[in-house]
């Protein structure tokens, strides 16, 4: 039987988390690294629901993709906020593993299976940072097709609601650009790569800018970009403990109804 340090050596063996940036706080954030790993499960974000159930179902470790405390804290209290529900965790005897923007650029990892979402041809990474750590959380690559095709798979894989389009839908379109989660800040980057970047939390401006650039913008939603990945990250963790994984990533954290 593995122990927690054990499925988080081997899970960055895959997804190399010392390659992140310092605002990422890939690896073990709560919990004992020498307690066994007898149970785990996996989730997209550390909700209440998520806590609520493994209150009622504990497990010995929790692997999530998005991090559930980014800033320092100088207390955990019994309060609904990321602060507490670590507390509830911890109270409920679950350690907590994250691996996110390394997850992202691991091969298999977030980008790519949202590369494989659009049938992407001759895949190739972008998106790294040298002067932030940032590793390549992109893709792009060859698309047969235009953007109504685009249209047509994002709403058939995410829903029709909340899609919010930019550019002609009749346009051929070549190559294909994807970053999940937010990637409006790789705009000026995918522009010089493709014609269509499918992509999170892309604000007005960031569209003009996009416009102006050529880039048409195809934008399902923040949590909806990394939905693919999420049964490869079960996977991964699967492979990388050696354990039957509770799964948990259809508990879904959008924020928007």
């Amino acid at each position: 039987m593995p122990s927690i340090q054990d499925v988080a050596s081997a899970i960055a063996a895959a997804t190399k988390p010392e390659e992140t940036p310092e605002w990422d706080p890939a690896g073990l954030q709560l919990g004992d690294p020498a307690t066994m790993a007898e149970t785990i499960a996996v989730c997209h974000e550390v909700t209440d629901e998520v806590v609520a159930r493994l209150e009622s179902e504990p497990v010995d470790l929790l692997v999530t993709y998005h991090p559930l405390l980014f800033a320092p804290r100088t207390a955990l209290l019994a309060e609904r906020s990321p602060g507490g529900r670590a507390y509830r965790l911890i109270t409920a005897g679950v350690a907590l593993l994250v691996t996110h923007t390394d997850f992202d650029a691991a091969p298999g990892g977030t980008a790519d299976s949202l590369a494989a979402l659009f049938a992407l041809h001759h895949v190739r990474p972008f998106g790294a940072d040298p002067d932030t750590h940032l590793p390549a959380i992109g893709r792009y690559g060859d698309f047969e097709g235009s953007l109504a095709a685009i249209d047509a798979i994002a709403s058939d894989a995410f829903g029709s609601s909340g899609l919010r389009i930019t550019g002609d839908r009749h346009d051929p379109v070549e190559r294909l650009a994807v970053v999940p989660g937010s990637g409006s800040s790789l705009i000026e980057e995918a522009a010089e790569l493709a014609q269509v970047l499918v992509t999170g939390d892309v604000s007005h401006h960031r569209a003009v800018a996009a416009r102006d650039l050529g880039l048409a913008i195809v934008d399902p939603g923040h949590v909806a970009t990394e939905r693919p990945g999420m049964k490869s990250l079960v996977d991964l963790v699967g492979r990388a403990s050696g354990v039957d994984v509770v799964d948990l990533t259809g508990i879904d954290p959008r924020t928007w109804s």
